[in-house]
């Protein structure tokens, strides 16, 4: 059982140094802007605004996309709360769709579907969730999304350099936010990033997380309301680093999870996820299935906690869909609760009681590491079979 983050001479080098520094916060050519410079090239997009969280880059994104207060927005039921709760805050209802029961992304079949019923133009816009660093199905919801005349907002968290029919994702839609919360590739404790194509979602968002100022305007001049969402100057000091290794941490994770395929294709109680050939995940997460058997005898709790004896470590994974979560029943924000109490989403109800998920940082590094985690799990399996 491996612990995230593991630290980095490179990285406590770079921190040490911008400590020195004394610009501690946000600075004019520092090292938050070098850092914007360097994701936005690696992700193929030609702005970025670094901010406190991707929670709060997904608020200012869907702020600067909305049609207007009491719009509507479209999210898959099984990602984090905040996919939903950014656009919340500013007053947008959210609408809860199903997803592909394999890539665990939202499924176009059900987006065609909320915006065909959308008669009265209300949906502002969607938000595909590269779950697991899996890139969502973009050609279909950016078509399906311009043609109702709705923006997308790509909520790529968990996708660092995940590709999109050979594109890096993130600015394939309108706008897509990336997290560098403490569980993530990336990670600097907290923190996200704003990357886009389009130069008034750049300008809007980069207002609205600098208090509402305008780039051409002096300090205490502010254009719109706004608030204080920088990063720090040391916590892109050590993303710096983090992007700069990347690929070749990518090449290790998807060398190791062929042999997750391979050494747990037999074991028939669990699936483990994959993905079409234009789809080049992460591997941020390693999505696993769990029989219905399995189920029965403990289900996910019970192989997680086995796996964890055998020096493993599994992901739970969501308990229940967003549209479940009791957060959407307060009645500060007026959300139609009835409605999202009627739903019953089959995939991502299956999703909730019977996947799991394999950390990045338990197979990432030597070919051992991923033979572990196989003999890990599948001793943990035949033992909830009763051979133990």
């Amino acid at each position: 059982m491996r612990k995230w983050p593991i630290p980095d001479p490179l990285d406590e080098a770079a921190l040490i140094l911008s400590y020195r520094q004394g610009s501690w916060g946000r600075t004019k050519g520092g090292w938050v802007e070098q850092f914007e410079a360097e994701f936005s090239t690696y992700h193929q997009a030609k702005y970025a605004v670094a901010v406190t969280s991707a929670t709060a880059g997904l608020t200012l994104s869907y702020l600067a996309v909305a049609k207007g207060k009491g719009g509507k927005f479209v999210v898959p039921s099984y990602t984090f709360i905040a996919t939903a709760t950014a656009g919340v805050v500013l007053g947008q209802v959210p609408i809860f769709i199903d997803i592909d029961p394999e890539t665990l992304d939202m499924k176009p079949e059900a987006l065609a579907e909320v915006l065909e019923g959308d008669k009265e133009g209300e949906i502002g816009f969607v938000v595909p969730v590269h779950f697991a660093g899996n890139p969502a199905e973009m050609d279909q919801i950016k078509s399906l999304a311009q043609r109702h005349g709705a923006r997308v907002v790509e909520d790529a968290a968990q996708a660092h350099g995940s590709t999109y029919r050979g594109r890096k994702v993130g600015a394939i839609g309108d706008v897509g936010v990336f997290s560098f919360q403490t569980s993530k590739m990336m990670t600097a404790g907290e923190g996200g990033i704003v990357i886009t194509d389009d130069r008034e979602i750049y300008e809007r968002v980069w207002s609205y997380h600098n208090a509402g100022r305008d780039f051409n305007k002096p300090w205490y001049e502010h254009v719109r309301i706004g608030w204080n969402y920088r990063m720090t100057e040391f916590q892109a000091s050590v993303l710096i680093q983090q992007l700069r290794r990347l690929d070749l941490i990518l090449e290790g994770l998807r060398r190791n999870a062929k042999v997750l395929y391979d050494e747990l294709e037999d074991v028939k109680e669990v699936h483990l996820h994959r993905y079409p050939g234009h789809i080049g995940t992460n591997f941020y997460f390693l999505p696993m299935t769990i029989s219905e058997e399995l189920e029965r005898r403990g289900g996910k709790a019970k192989l997680a906690s086995l796996a964890a004896e055998k020096g493993v470590s599994l992901a739970e994974g969501y308990p229940k869909p967003l549209y479940r979560q009791e957060a959407f029943r307060d009645p500060l924000w007026k959300l139609p609760w009835d409605e999202y109490s009627k739903l019953n989403l089959k995939d991502a109800e299956v999703a909730c009681r019977r996947t799991m998920w394999i950390p990045h940082y338990e197979f990432m590094g030597r070919e051992e590491d991923a033979l572990r985690v196989a003999k890990g799990i599948r001793e943990a399996v035949r033992e909830m079979r009763g051979e133990g």
